[in-house]
Parts: C-alpha cells; sequence; structure tokens
C-alpha cells in the first residue's frame, strides 16, 4: 500500500514538473532590442535599410538637382513595391509602410498615398457625391499625382558549411520620374550579414 502512495506521489511530481516546464512565457522588450533568434529578417534591419537607403536618397547629388529644377515645391513621391526575391519569408510591406513614414516626416519630399488605400478613398468621394451636401463633396479626379516612384528589391546570398550559415541582405531601391520614366536614383544597402551557428542542424 504504501509502495502505491509513493508512485502516485512520484507520478504527480513529474507531471507538475513537466507542466510547469511547458509553460508559455511573455517578455515585453523595447522595439529593435529582442534578442536574434534565427538570425532570419526582424524589425532591426528594416530600420536599418530604410533609414541608410533614404538618407543617400535625399543627400545624392541627383535627387537635389531634381528637387532644384521644381517650381519652388517639394517633390511628390509615392511608394511602390518592395518585391521579396530571397530565400526566406519577408513581409516587405511593413519596408513599404517605414520608408513611407520615414519620407513622410522628413520634410525634403511631399507624399503621395499607397495605392492600395486609394479605393477607400474613391469610396469616400462617390459616398459623398450621392449623400453629401453639394458644398462638402469631393470633388472627383483632383487628385495629386506623383512626381516620382520608389520600389525595390531584397535579395539574399546565403553560404552554408556544416553547421554554420552565413546570410548576407541586398536590398535594393530606386526612384524613377513617372512622367518620362528616367532614373533619378538608385542605391543598395547590403550592411546586413549575420552568421548563424546551430549545432542540431546540418544546412
Amino acid at each position: 500500500m504504501k509502495k502505491t502512495i509513493l508512485a502516485i506521489a512520484i507520478m504527480l511530481c513529474l507531471v507538475t514538473i513537466v507542466s510547469c516546464s511547458s509553460t508559455t512565457t511573455v517578455s515585453r522588450v523595447q522595439t529593435g532590442t529582442a534578442q536574434e533568434l534565427s538570425g532570419q529578417w526582424n524589425e532591426r534591419d528594416v530600420d536599418i535599410v530604410c533609414q541608410s537607403l533614404l538618407a543617400d536618397m535625399f543627400q545624392s547629388g541627383r535627387y537635389r538637382q531634381y528637387a532644384a529644377s521644381l517650381d519652388n515645391r517639394l517633390p511628390l513621391i509615392r511608394v511602390g513595391q518592395f518585391r521579396n526575391e530571397s530565400d526566406e519569408h519577408i513581409e516587405t510591406s511593413i519596408v513599404t509602410s517605414r520608408m513611407q513614414n520615414e519620407i513622410f516626416n522628413s520634410g525634403l519630399a511631399d507624399f503621395v498615398v499607397d495605392r492600395s488605400f486609394t479605393d477607400d478613398i474613391h469610396a469616400e468621394q462617390y459616398y459623398g457625391l450621392d449623400y453629401a451636401s453639394m458644398d462638402s463633396a469631393a470633388s472627383i479626379g483632383n487628385e495629386t499625382a506623383p512626381d516620382l516612384l520608389l520600389q525595390g528589391t531584397v535579395r539574399t546570398i546565403v553560404q552554408k558549411n556544416g553547421d554554420t550559415e552565413v546570410r548576407t541582405y541586398y536590398v535594393n531601391a530606386q526612384l524613377t520620374e513617372v512622367e518620362t520614366g528616367r532614373l533619378v536614383w538608385t542605391g543598395e544597402n547590403n550592411e546586413i550579414s549575420k552568421v548563424v551557428t546551430d549545432p542540431n542542424v546540418r544546412w
């Protein structure tokens, strides 16, 4: 009888230990300070790429020359697609959104909203024509077209040897004049290179 009770007690202790060790834990950290867990693309990489590329663009002689050629106004920029051509899943819409924020807050260019948001704007315009008073309804066909389109690609070069992998990211961006298709600026960020060692994985 005592052996049975002891065995049950031991089993209960083991169940308790296992259940405690499998409990999910969550820790809040400041954005950009989270520990690297996989070596894959993360929010810090987005910051580095967007800030460095836009700084290079705004400081380039060609952009300044183009801006100076306008009639006392800032260039109007729309951010287009940043295509993911890397070997991993990268949510490039985050890159696009960060680019939009940086451009809008720079004071060096005016910003035209991304086309993915224009459907809602058009819906409001047509709703206003149908239901709002004539003096308050927004007119159709008065949107401001962009002068320049910013777009780019994200690519990776991956080297593998045993349990070690080196991942280098190449993010290209180009600024094109919409009316003529003329390239105003092009730049590349290849500063992000990571060595990932995982003894449990044979790459």
